[in-house]
This record gives structure tokens, sequence and C-alpha cells, in this order.
């Protein structure tokens, strides 16, 4: 079993809004200081980070499994979206997370779309972030060399 653990810290160094700090320290050293009021410039939300995390997951996944099958990716990009609104309990919830990723292959194994889709369907089932959260997860590949 694959362990995780992430620090979060929050502290008050004065009596302004600006004086309160607040980071996620990972496993790794990594600070990341998570979006609140004042200068947002080098912050993210948790939303965000969380739809970043399921695409990543997707990403991941696909590119085990291509490789597995003799593709080679030399480029992935995708622009995920997801939808903050009210759940089926009524409470706010990311609801929905589209990805959109495209995909560049190299080399002399290039598969069609057909194949590309389950590429996509295999790392939808094997991501385990996607298998672990209740939101609806569409991916629609587009068709584009990068």
């Amino acid at each position: 079993m694959a362990g995780y653990s992430v620090s979060i810290q929050w502290k008050k160094s004065g009596g302004q809004a600006q004086d309160e700090h607040y980071s996620w320290t990972f496993e790794n050293g990594l600070v990341i200081q998570p979006l609140q009021d004042g200068d947002t410039s080098s912050m993210v939300d948790p939303e965000s980070a969380f739809i970043a995390s399921v695409s990543s997951c997707h990403m991941l996944s696909l590119m085990a499994i291509a490789a597995k099958k003799g593709y080679i990716i030399q480029r992935y990009e995708d622009r995920a979206v997801g939808a903050l609104e009210k759940n089926a309990e009524g409470r706010i919830a990311v609801t929905r997370i589209l990805l959109q990723p495209r995909i560049s292959f190299g080399g002399p194994n290039i598969p069609d779309m057909s194949e590309v889709e389950r590429l996509h369907d295999a790392a939808h089932r094997n991501c385990f972030i996607a298998n672990s959260v209740t939101s609806t997860i569409q991916i629609e590949s587009q068709r584009s060399a990068i």
C-alpha cells in the first residue's frame, strides 16, 4: 500500500489579512501557497489543484499504458475544466470535470483515433484518483498534432 502525506499550515503574524500565511508542504519539500486574499500571482486554489490532480493522474495512466503498447508520446496537453456547483445533496462540490487532452505521437507506431479512445478509456479505469472521487469525469480527446 502506498501512503502520501502533506503538511498544511496557517499562521497569522499580525493584525492584517496580508499577515496571514497559508501553505502546503509536500513530502519532497515542495511548498505551495494556496489561493487567499491579497497577491495571488503565485498561488493556487484547492479546487484547481484537485482538477490538476485528476488531469495529471489521467495523463500518467495513459502514458504508462501507451508505453506498454509501444506508442511514443512526444507531447501531451490538457485543458481541464471543473464545475463547482451544488451536488445531489444540495452541497457545493466539484461535480464535473472535463478533460480535453491533446496528444502528439512519434515513432513508427502511431495509433488511430479509435485506439487513442481505447487508451483514454483504459487510463480512466486505471487512474486511482478518478476511482476515488464522485465527480463526473468526461474526456474529450482533441484531434490535433501538437
